[in-house]
């Protein structure tokens, strides 16, 4: 039986690095390799092929990076037995690409959803569950409460959009020295309010934005990880972001940020006809006024935290990216 082995990606001053990655592999004997500055999908290949790794859990577009880069196929990666993943909800096409490119582990694909605050993990999908409800993160673990709030705290119906709210004993006792910010996260009963939006089904969680990516288009409430999804199953695609942008009337519009698979794609009239085969895929997949009405293709990489987030506020201009590979 070949030996355990996980590869991990995320730094550890990050939940994912430092409790789901170090603390849970040093508890249970496993070997661990870890890469370090900025996430290399070539090099990812390198170490599961000479490593043996039998376990990744890919963040944010890991996993897509990876099995559209052309030298996929080149390495052997049959090692993989288990493939796990968090941060943000993966569509189902991903999904599907993961288990063909990975067959050793197709029966134990998983996601998870959680935040520093909860000690990683809250919520768990995986195996025939991911396979029926591929769009959610899953069920509370044990010992973990979740609860769906409207703006007023109070709890909503089975399916009805709000803030998700944790409670159980893996949530953080407190900020460090920051009451003010423990008192607005942290409410009567112990329940710790996520920022996230979601929506609770039959027990199981789905998960559309943080709240402060919501986009206001009119009276309707455009998420914009959905959007990224469907963008990035494109093959001309190799990474997405939407945001909002102010509308005189519909107070914002959708502007999708793109880095081309392709960099001979770049030019005025390619991008012109880019925009409108992307417009006519996602207008396919998604309502109507979630279709970007603006667009921007780039050639390099989006800025991203340690753990693969893109950093929006980077990204159009509204800060400084603090992350500084030496």
């Amino acid at each position: 039986v070949a030996r355990h082995c996980n590869l991990i990606n995320a730094p550890l001053f990050h939940v994912s690095g430092l409790y789901a990655g170090a603390v849970t592999s040093l508890a249970n004997g496993l070997k661990t390799v870890w890469t370090t500055g900025r996430f290399d999908p070539v090099r990812v290949m390198q170490l599961i092929e000479a490593e043996r790794v039998t376990a990744w859990g890919p963040m944010g577009s890991m996993m897509h990076r990876v099995l559209a880069h052309p030298d996929f196929g080149r390495h052997d990666l049959s090692s993989i037995r288990q493939l796990g993943s968090g941060g943000a909800p993966l569509p189902a096409e991903l999904f599907a690409r993961m288990r063909d490119a990975f067959p050793n582990a197709s029966g134990s694909v998983a996601i998870g959803y959680g935040l520093t605050e909860s000690t990683a993990l809250a919520t768990i999908n995986g195996s025939e569950e991911l396979l029926a409800r591929p769009d959610s993160v899953g069920r509370p673990l044990p010992t973990i409460d979740v609860e769906i709030r409207d703006a007023d705290g109070k709890c909503v119906s089975d399916g009805v959009e709000g803030e998700i709210c944790l409670r159980g004993p893996l949530i953080m006792r407190e900020y460090w020295r920051r009451p003010a910010e423990t008192a607005e996260a942290i409410g009567p009963g112990r329940w710790l309010r996520t920022g996230d939006v979601g929506r609770l089904e039959d027990g199981y969680l789905y998960v559309n934005s943080r709240r402060r990516d919501l986009i206001l288009r009119g009276a309707e409430n455009v998420y914009p990880a959905e959007i990224e999804q469907a963008l990035e199953a494109h093959d001309a695609v190799r990474e997405a972001a939407v945001v909002g942008v102010d509308h005189p009337e519909l107070g914002q519009e959708v502007k999708a940020i793109v880095v081309v698979a392709d960099a001979s794609a770049r030019g005025a009239d390619a991008e012109r006809a880019l925009a409108d085969e992307l417009s006519r895929w996602v207008s396919g997949r998604l309502a109507y006024y979630k279709v970007p009405m603006h667009w921007e293709f780039r050639s390099d990489p989006l800025p991203r935290n340690a753990t693969g987030k893109i950093l929006k506020n980077v990204l159009t201009g509204g800060a400084d990216n603090p992350f500084v590979e030496e």
